[in-house]
């Protein structure tokens, strides 16, 4: 069995580390060169999730007391509610979601990640069967396992309470920060 030398060693480590650090140049250089066209793709994907939660012919990035990100949907001077994207840790990793809320009101939600929730499980919070259930909501959503018609009761994805958790953690968060509205 041949031993290596250390002058060998030396020689792939050096190789090893350039073809690492070139790779990373490449990848950060990529991101710095398109980040206004990445940046701008973004917006569009966020504002197509928010339009299918308001319609409305413009959102506008409002800044609240507590330096928290809201979005207000408007039609004209008209506010049509308010848009807020919040994240609560489910099973995996954090849940993203958006929520339309107008006068304490929930419009509607949208889950914008569940990538990382079990497959055929968690993520199942993406269904609208589920997402339904947030709607026209005036009160504090809490999860169940079964359904008995409270005010408030959203019925968890079967096998994915933590991430039914989640998403009504997100909600919940979503609903104190429309407080804060001015």
């Amino acid at each position: 069995m041949k031993t290596k030398d250390s002058k060998s060693i030396l020689t792939a480590t050096i190789c090893l580390v350039t073809i690492c650090l070139v790779v990373t140049l490449c990848v950060a250089g990529t991101r710095y060169v398109f980040a206004e066209r990445i940046a701008e793709q973004e917006w569009q994907q966020k504002q197509a999730v928010m339009a299918e939660l308001i319609a409305a012919s413009s959102y506008e990035e409002i800044i609240l007391t507590d330096g928290e990100v809201a979005y207000e949907a408007k039609n004209g001077s008209e506010v049509s509610g308010y848009l807020f994207e919040t994240a609560a840790y489910g099973y995996g990793s954090d849940v993203s979601v958006m929520t339309a809320i107008y006068q304490g009101e929930v419009l509607g939600v949208a889950v914008l990640d569940a990538s990382n929730e079990t497959p055929g499980l968690g993520q199942n919070v993406t269904n609208l069967s589920f997402l339904e259930q947030f709607n026209q909501l005036s009160t504090r959503p809490v999860v169940t396992k079964t359904g008995n018609g409270t005010a408030g009761e959203i019925v968890a994805v079967t096998g994915a309470t933590k991430t039914s958790n989640a998403v009504v953690a997100a909600v919940n968060e979503a609903l104190d920060l429309s407080e804060l509205i001015p």
